[in-house]
């Protein structure tokens, strides 16, 4: 197994480990009577974990070196994973749980997506971009669909599903143990230790905040909405498989996400990040009329179209940022790209919030219009990379 597989293979268990306690979600719920709030509360404080894992893991790799900062993350995810495995149905511990792995995961996908572009160098340009999303998005599907399985056919629906992500993430960790990631000692051409490139380069390229800012938070709105919010809106039709069902619809969204990132490869990188905008929007139309129906056949045709638009705007992202930053600076702005997608995981507490005062009716399409302005938005400007690859 090469060095860069190794490395997808841990971004592939790190991945699993953040995505799995989706379909739990409707176990806990129905165990500890929570409310809409109190799941999307669950489901985005990964997110708030994440905020320094990201800020802090990224720039460190570009200054010590990809794995001193990708092996410590995994195993703090790993001790995230035992946390929740202990809670016992507490909603303190279940969210200090979620805390901890946040934390870990942050400084994985943040440092490790760079790493795996770091050991892609001499491919073609977009390789490493592409390796490390399909296998986060992997993870993500794959995590929750096992995660099910083990929820709705074993006699202990809120261990077991810990115990074997555990097993695979503390086996992914081993394989990647000797896989060298050291700090660069010149930075490409300048003959400038990294170090001195990372403290004295802007925060992020020229025109981040401009071309990704808008679309970044779409990358986990869409996924989101696809793993919270549209199967409980037809739990009612699912009887006892509700849990699986979850599992299923989370399986698909990514499954979706990673077949369409091939096919993103050669295409300018605005012009992805437009159509994924516009088919997600497509997605939460299709959802908010799914849920009206009370079809859950219809919701996993949503999940899909939510999930193109998760893959496009994510492998456009990471494309941009393979394209515009050096080496030396890669972690920093991977990391910080991958904290304002990471603020799509608030849909689900916001919509719950805003469902309050409206009903479920409007907040879908009140989305889907918030997702088509971006798409137009996006679609209407040149981006910096906007020429094929």
């Amino acid at each position: 197994m090469g060095d860069v597989a190794r490395v997808c293979l841990l971004l592939f268990g790190a991945g699993w480990g953040a995505n799995h306690f989706v379909p739990l979600l409707l176990v806990y719920r129905l165990r500890l009577g929570l409310t809409p709030i109190d799941l999307g509360t669950l489901f985005a404080v990964y997110a708030l974990g994440l905020t320094p894992g990201l800020l802090v893991g990224g720039p460190l790799s570009d200054r010590r070196g990809r794995r001193a900062v990708v092996l410590p993350g995994a195993l703090l995810s790993l001790g995230g994973t035992a946390v929740l495995a202990a809670s016992d149905g507490r909603f303190g511990v279940l969210a200090a749980g979620r805390l901890v792995v946040g934390l870990g995961s942050g400084a994985v996908f943040g440092a490790g997506t760079a790493w795996a572009q770091d050991l892609s160098s001499g491919a073609p340009p977009g390789t490493g971009a592409r390796r490390a999303a399909i296998s986060l998005s992997c993870g993500f599907g794959a995590g929750p669909l096992i995660a099910a399985c083990c929820a709705q056919w074993t006699a202990h629906p809120l261990l077991t599903p810990y115990i074997v992500q555990a097993i695979a993430l503390a086996g992914a960790v081993a394989i990647a143990w000797m896989v060298p990631g050291g700090p660069r000692p010149i930075a490409a051409g300048t003959g400038t230790p990294p170090a001195e490139v990372a403290r004295d380069a802007a925060l992020v390229p020229a025109r981040f905040f401009a071309e990704l800012g808008v679309m970044a938070p779409w990358v986990f709105a869409f996924p989101a909405i696809a793993f919270v919010v549209l199967p409980a809106q037809v739990r009612g039709q699912l009887g006892g498989q509700a849990v699986l069902y979850a599992g299923v619809a989370t399986a698909v969204c990514l499954g979706a996400g990673i077949l369409v990132q091939p096919f993103a490869r050669r295409r300018p990188v605005r012009d992805v990040a437009a159509a994924a905008l516009a088919v997600g929007t497509l997605g939460l139309a299709v959802g908010r009329l799914a849920a009206s129906a009370g079809s859950p056949p219809a919701v996993l045709v949503a999940s899909a179209l939510l999930g193109v638009g998760y893959g496009g705007c994510l492998i456009a992202g990471l494309r941009w940022v393979e394209a515009t930053t050096p080496p030396e600076a890669r972690g920093r702005v991977t990391g910080i790209f991958y904290l304002l997608t990471y603020l799509g995981f608030w849909a689900p507490a916001l919509l719950a919030a805003i469902t309050h005062y409206t009903g479920e009716g409007p907040t879908l399409w009140l989305m889907a219009a918030l997702a088509l302005v971006t798409a137009a938005v996006t679609a209407a400007r040149p981006w910096r990379t906007d020429q094929p690859r």
